[in-house]
């Protein structure tokens, strides 16, 4: 009797847990870029793609007054959208490891926006989707969409260096 007491109360338990909505929200206003480059073993001849440090002298944001990100030596960038407007370009100021070179990239995508009620408890959000390249200093097999939606932890575009 008091095993099947204790069975009727672990399940009235968590069958109350369920009656409360998940407001746990995967998305996020920044496109995030990851840079790669191919590399080739010099015994087996095998390439496999591996991240890239770059530095940035500096990254510009459409949008937003001054440098968004200076003097930053990094494989990955998390850069912020600006979620009034529908389109935003990025300027890559690069520069090569000796420093004795620099390079000027540009990226500019174009966004939707979907506004979601996931339960009425949690409220609306509004995630952003349908990210593509509108114009780019890169050329074609030199970046890949692999998401089009905003979320968090997860690569928007990859740049092959």
């Amino acid at each position: 009797m008091t095993r099947f007491l204790l069975f009727l109360m672990t399940i009235l338990v968590g069958a109350s847990c369920f009656n409360e909505p998940d407001c746990i929200v995967t998305a996020t206003t920044a496109i995030k870029l990851d840079f790669k480059q191919t590399k080739t073993n010099s015994v087996t001849l095998i390439k496999s793609v591996v991240d890239s440090a770059v530095i940035f002298k500096y990254v510009k944001v459409s949008g937003i007054s001054g440098d968004y990100l200076k003097d930053t030596t990094t494989a990955t960038l998390s850069l912020p959208i600006n979620p009034k407007e529908k389109t935003i370009t990025y300027y890559l100021f690069r520069q090569s490891e000796s420093g004795a070179s620099t390079r000027l990239d540009s990226i500019k995508f174009s966004f939707a926006e979907e506004t979601r009620v996931i339960a009425p408890s949690c409220g609306a959000y509004t995630f952003f989707l349908d990210l593509k390249v509108v114009q780019t200093s890169f050329n074609q097999t030199q970046y890949k969409v692999t998401s089009t939606r905003l979320l968090k932890n997860t690569t928007n575009v990859q740049i092959s260096l």
